[in-house]
């Protein structure tokens, strides 16, 4: 070898680290025998932002149109939820029922700002579904004072500083307004330092809920603003059609900027190949959850001699059989395992948070284009998002 690397050392330094061992065993002994902390500062700030069940009663209804109604919520401290957890705006809280036999969840995004948890206080927005469960229980049911199971807050659809650009471009319909309202609150109380263009996209102006207080909100922040597109009619100072590239780009500001999606699955197939067409940097993209996929029949790729079959799921927990399962080729296995009153664990309902995930023992499932966010080593070993994996044969499946 041409180079040589010298180690300039002695005995000395051999000797004191076999002495190492006995110096440690002083130290120990003379320590005090007082009890170590039982809990660290540390997990008491983790437990009270991650806490792993909020317990929250009504605090009052607030009635938007005949079918949508804002829900305030208080911690219920009967049950022993003292304070709320904090989140950030664009974030939801997961929400767990008992209907009839069904034990169900649904994730709502929270559209207060993150200070009024401090005082206390989550907001919902629920609008009535024609084929929704959850919607139509929620809206029958919940008055003041009634108890609710919930999650902590959730969900990575909101601003990081070290990621997006300060600037964002907003686009939604009314599924997904909570995000934004609550980013244009937050901004409203100045707790949310960035620049917000929201584009909203709706049929009609009747049909654009909140729209009252987002023009409120917009008139009194200079770093929040809101353009309303409806498809199905003229309306003076707003847009007419859908959101397109060139739509985007009129309202955009003149510097980089991030784009912020969320709202239905009809929105997100229109306007994919917009955004595809802005060439922005990947990291500049953020698309919120969209839930579960309404028709999968219809996707491309669903497999077509599967879509009028039923197959039969077992279900396994701790190494026992706790029920068969009956699941159409069109629902997904966690709506099969709810209906049948099978707790089973979930959040987003999206395919995106992988809080479901559970081991395909036997049989095969589909899974759609794009909403697969499992991790290689997950599919290479059989782990599936039931939120989001639709049934293709009889199988056997372990769940948390």
């Amino acid at each position: 070898m041409k180079n040589k690397v010298i180690v300039r050392s002695s005995f000395k330094d051999i000797r004191n680290f076999t002495s190492i061992p006995e110096t440690r065993k002083g130290i120990i002994a003379e320590a005090p025998e007082t009890p170590l902390i039982a809990n660290y500062a540390v997990n008491s700030v983790a437990n009270f932002l991650h806490p792993p069940t909020q317990y929250l009663k009504v605090k009052q209804v607030a009635e938007i149109t005949r079918d949508v109604r804002a829900y305030i919520l208080e911690p219920d401290t009967t049950h022993g939820t003292a304070k709320l957890a904090y989140f950030r705006p664009g974030q939801s809280i997961s929400i767990t029922m008992k209907i009839g036999s069904a034990v169900v969840s649904r994730p709502y995004t929270l559209c207060s700002s993150p200070l009024r948890s401090i005082d206390d206080e989550y907001v919902i927005i629920v609008k009535k579904k024609p084929d929704g469960f959850a919607s139509h229980y929620i809206l029958n049911n919940w008055r003041k004072g009634t108890e609710i199971t919930a999650s902590s807050p959730f969900g990575t659809f909101y601003y990081q500083p070290l990621r997006d650009s300060k600037n964002i471009v907003g686009v939604c319909d009314n599924q997904g307004i909570s995000a934004f309202l609550s980013m244009a609150e937050a901004i409203a109380d100045e707790s949310f330092k960035i620049d917000l263009t929201l584009i909203y996209s709706a049929r009609k102006q009747s049909e654009a809920i909140m729209a009252e207080r987002l023009d409120e909100l917009a008139e009194n922040s200079p770093n929040f603003r809101v353009i309303y597109v409806f498809s199905d009619e003229h309306v003076f100072k707003c847009e007419r059609g859908f959101v397109t590239k060139s739509l985007i780009e009129k309202y955009a500001p003149g510097s980089k900027y991030s784009l912020f999606a969320c709202g239905s699955q009809t929105l997100y197939n229109r306007i994919l190949p917009q955004i595809a067409e802005l060439k922005l940097e990947n990291k500049f993209i953020r698309f919120g959850l969209n839930g579960q996929i309404e028709n999968p029949a219809g996707l491309p790729d669903f497999p077509k001699d599967a879509a009028d079959k039923t197959f039969l799921c077992k279900v396994m927990r701790n190494g026992k059989l706790i029920g068969t399962v009956a699941c159409a080729s069109t629902e997904t296995l966690l709506v099969a395992l709810e209906r049948e009153g099978i707790e089973a664990p979930s959040l987003c309902r999206s395919g995106d948070c992988g809080f479901c995930r559970a081991k395909l023992i036997k049989g095969h499932v589909f899974i759609p284009n794009g909403i697969d966010s499992r991790r290689l080593a997950d599919s290479s070993y059989g782990i599936i998002h039931p939120c989001c994996s639709y049934p293709m044969s009889d199988m056997t499946l372990v769940i948390n």
